[in-house]
């Protein structure tokens, strides 16, 4: 059974590339899954399951049933379905009518770097060159990266520091400004080295999983501009990236490494078992979670924090593990964390509320004369982060990201409109100058 899911998406994203007539978001997400399941194949064939690579079912108890195997294909499907709207192979023209919005925005977003830099500059070195392993161990322990704790000597700096994720950001709009000709180059390239400022902190506790989370939405957004992008800006920025990919290849390698060196499977078998237990340990909460224990907290993560106090941290999924007999602080696709928080009713519920949203606001192209607008890149990469990267986990799990996702959808609502404030006659927004791709 546990085949079905590499042969399903394969299939799946063969069917989309010829209906779509090309590579699309939805070719993208699909081809995701399929790579994920075959990473899932390899690890169970090879015996590599078990605790010690992040995978709760071993060698001898895994269960791959029929059920649990047609519902995750089924709810990744519909997840992926509205994304069909946004063909991007058949976009001719995306109108910007208020740029001011965006650039501010932009700046905004290197200035998180300045900041990020500032906060690991003066232990990076030390980081990069000491032991990944026990790096990550006291990680799990509690202690805070030496980032942070600088932070935390002022208050101010700190709480800005908390939404360093939203410089994700900077991707999806630097793309847009170099296919539209927007902006400098070097104000572009300051947007692309913003982006990375996440994977950067990330090395201050030897995390892996942003540097995954930046290449597959770094990937998302080159599949959105690819037709966009002439062949020189392509080499461009192909030479641009070499080094930056290289290094992250490097320490990938290193991380991967020092920490699983002395497993029983070794770290080539950990590097499978971390892209393939998605699908495995949702069959595993599927068979074992406790339906009795209902917990929001990271599907609504700031209504939680200011109305209950509750927030996903170490300690909350302790308790949480101990309710439910096993750890869960692991990989179960997103899809596999909305079920162990709502429960199979709740997880219905919830995707079908995710479904909506996006036919909300992600636009059609299906007439070849559509317009779209700017912000449409910046919502459709923010809803593409849920099932893209929900190869791995439910990303939006904590308050910052409620608050980022809010700041987005206004964003994007202002960037479609200009106001004046010249006379009572302009109180509602108007049109002002368009830009457009020639």
């Amino acid at each position: 059974m546990f085949l079905l899911p590499f042969i399903y998406f394969s299939l799946l994203t063969y069917y989309l590339y010829k209906k779509q007539e090309g590579v699309t978001v939805a070719v993208y997400m699909s081809a995701l899954y399929a790579f994920t399941a075959l990473c899932a194949i390899v690890t169970i064939l090879g015996g590599y399951l078990g605790e010690d690579g992040g995978i709760l079912y071993n060698n001898s108890n895994a269960e791959f049933n029929l059920l649990p195997t047609v519902f995750y294909c089924a709810i990744i499907t519909a997840t992926i379905w509205p994304f069909t709207r946004f063909n991007n192979t058949k976009i001719k023209s995306a109108e910007l009518i208020n740029p001011r919005i965006l650039d501010v925005f932009g700046v905004g977003m290197i200035m998180m770097l300045i900041l990020n830099i500032y906060l690991v500059a003066d232990s990076t070195l030390d980081i990069l060159s000491g032991d990944f392993a026990e790096l990550r161990h006291s990680v799990y322990e509690g202690e805070l990266s030496p980032a942070k704790l600088k932070a935390m000597n002022t208050p101010i700096i700190y709480n800005i520091y908390l939404f360093n994720s939203i410089t994700i950001f900077a991707l999806p709009l630097a793309f847009y400004n170099i296919t539209h000709h927007r902006c400098t180059w070097w104000f572009n390239g300051l947007l692309l080295l913003t982006s990375l400022s996440k994977p950067i902190a990330a090395t201050q506790t030897a995390d892996r999983t942003e540097i995954a989370f930046w290449g597959i939405m770094a990937a998302f957004t080159l599949v959105l501009f690819w037709r966009k992008l002439t062949g020189r800006v392509k080499l461009a920025l192909a030479a641009a990236a070499t080094p930056f990919i290289a290094a992250m290849v490097i320490y990938l390698s290193a991380v991967t490494t020092d920490r699983f060196d002395k497993s029983y499977a070794g770290p080539a078998a950990a590097a499978m078992q971390y892209v393939g237990q998605g699908y495995v340990n949702f069959c595993y909460f599927w068979e074992n979670a406790k339906s009795d224990f209902i917990s929001t907290e990271r599907e609504f993560p700031l209504y939680n924090r200011l109305a209950l106090g509750i927030v996903s941290d170490s300690d909350r999924r302790n308790v949480r593990s101990a309710e439910h007999g096993f750890y869960i602080s692991v990989f179960p696709s997103f899809i596999g964390d909305v079920l162990l928080d709502l429960t199979l009713p709740g997880m219905i519920l919830w995707i079908i509320a995710f479904i909506a949203i996006c036919y909300g606001l992600i636009p059609s192209t299906a007439d070849p004369d559509t317009v779209i607008h700017a912000s449409d890149y910046l919502i459709v990469f923010m809803l593409g982060i849920i099932p893209s990267f929900g190869i791995f986990y439910y990303r939006f799990f904590d308050f910052q990201s409620t608050i980022i996702i809010f700041c987005l959808i206004l964003i994007a609502y202002l960037s479609k409109h200009t106001f004046s404030l010249s006379s009572a006659d302009d109180d509602a927004p108007v049109a002002d100058s368009t830009e457009q791709e020639e």
